[in-house]
């Protein structure tokens, strides 16, 4: 199975003094507050008055939403809320750029963590980003920090961030082990060994347990099924109806039922949607009326598993569908973005922005490796796309991290070129 995220959906930051490094513009300013002053003549019709100043609040960037709420560069003011990208701080001193790195949402935070340099270093250290303050800690080392390694995979259970997996410095070896870090008390805590050796496992919390599956092995093959993790014992899924070893299909989890829909079994296209829940420990085979692909963007938007683009064997795709039910509805091709793939761990990131409405964003757009920098919102119900605009640096982010925070989407570093870059840029929808 493909690599990916996990889910976190509970607050939890870090915080300390380790590493600050303090970014300019918050998302708030310190203006007059309404009415002060007063405006002559009085405001007129839904324009509110503003220290002496009529303005609409619902456009103006200086005073979006409320008199003083003021969006930083770059960002445009609509419906009373900042939209549209913005620079994300320079890290902290010594942490570097890095490619294959893992990364997972912490409450409103972005948890970053290992990966690798241009001359294949490879870290042992993290990072954690806040979006609210555009700032900067770094995360703390001690005895029970997992090794270095790339590709790794970060989950957020609300309290914990468990890091498993990957591949070792040597490049050579898929790894069954990992650690937990806890924000509030800055440490390690090591795992039990888990089952499976797995590189870019996709990871899901569930309430109760860590669900870790797919990923690739020592030798670069899929890895069949999910092992189930407690936080303290580790077991494997029911062999019964699991589809068995699939590479780059389209994923979803919708809090209890993981998905997954098409990819590869050796060089053999599938068109087949299974589901696995933890809880029952049950896998399900689904409608597979939706044609066979691969590298397929997946997502959940609070109702209906959606699987869009990936590739067919020659091309990428620009076509898509959900799942009501048993049925698969067609989305609209009208203003769809490019036609393009998600490549595992590399480019393409689709998330639910809110309830019936995902985004993707960035993506291959050809087979020869080249990269969309721009991307799509989706609304199921009306069936319509609105364009998301190209990310204000135009780089790559080519193995780069690309964290959907329930508020703010985060993309950074990853190679640009040859090398990681420190750049970063979020948007908000």
């Amino acid at each position: 199975m493909g690599a990916g995220g996990g889910i976190g959906d509970a607050a939890g930051g870090a915080s300390g003094t380790v590493g600050v490094v303090a970014g300019a513009g918050a998302e708030a300013g310190a203006a007059p507050e309404a009415g002060a002053g007063g405006c002559s003549p009085s405001c007129a019709g839904q324009q509110t008055c503003c220290g002496e100043v009529c303005v609409d609040t619902s456009s103006d960037a200086q005073n979006c939403g409320s008199c003083g709420q003021q969006c930083v560069a770059g960002r445009s003011c609509s419906s009373g809320a900042c939209v549209g990208w913005a620079t994300v701080a320079d890290p902290p001193a010594g942490f570097a750029g890095r490619n294959k790195a893992a990364s997972i949402a912490m409450g409103g935070d972005v948890f970053i963590w290992g990966g690798a340099d241009a001359i294949g270093t490879v870290f042992d250290t993290g990072a954690i980003y806040s979006p609210s303050s555009n700032s900067w800690i770094t995360v703390l080392q001690d005895a029970h920090t997992p090794t270095p390694r790339i590709l790794a995979t970060a989950l957020w259970t609300g309290s914990v961030v468990i890091v498993f997996g990957g591949t070792d410095v040597a490049s050579t070896t898929s790894l069954n082990d990992g650690a937990a870090y806890d924000p509030v008390t800055k440490a390690w805590s090591q795992l039990p060994a888990g089952i499976n050796r797995r590189s870019a496992p996709l990871a899901f919390w569930d309430g109760q347990s860590a669900l870790f599956c797919g990923g690739t092995s020592s030798s670069g093959a899929a890895v069949a099924g999910c092992d189930r993790f407690d936080l303290t014992t580790w077991t494997t899924s029911n062999a019964k109806g699991d589809p068995g070893a699939i590479a780059a299909p389209a994923t979803a989890f919708d809090g209890v039922t993981f998905y997954l829909q098409g990819g590869l079994i050796g060089n053999a296209l599938q068109d087949g949607v299974a589901t696995y829940t933890n809880r029952t420990d049950t896998w399900g085979d689904l409608n597979r009326s939706l044609s066979a692909r691969s590298n397929a963007f997946g997502a959940w938007d609070g109702s209906h598993f959606l699987v869009w683009g990936g590739r067919d064997g020659e091309m990428p795709r620009s076509d898509g569908a959900y799942l009501v039910g048993s049925t698969w509805t067609p989305m609209t091709a009208i203003g769809a973005p490019s036609a393009r793939l998600a490549t595992v761990r590399d480019s393409g990131w689709v998330f639910a922005i809110r309830p019936g409405v995902i985004a993707i964003v960035g993506g291959q757009t050809a087979l020869n490796g080249t990269l969309a920098h721009d991307g799509a919102t989706y609304d199921a119900s009306v069936n319509a796309w609105e364009a998301i605009p190209t990310w204000p640096s135009n780089e790559d982010h080519r193995n780069g991290i690309g964290v959907w925070t329930g508020s703010e989407f985060v993309l950074w570093s990853g190679r640009s070129g040859g090398a990681p870059t420190t750049t970063g840029e979020r948007i908000a929808f």
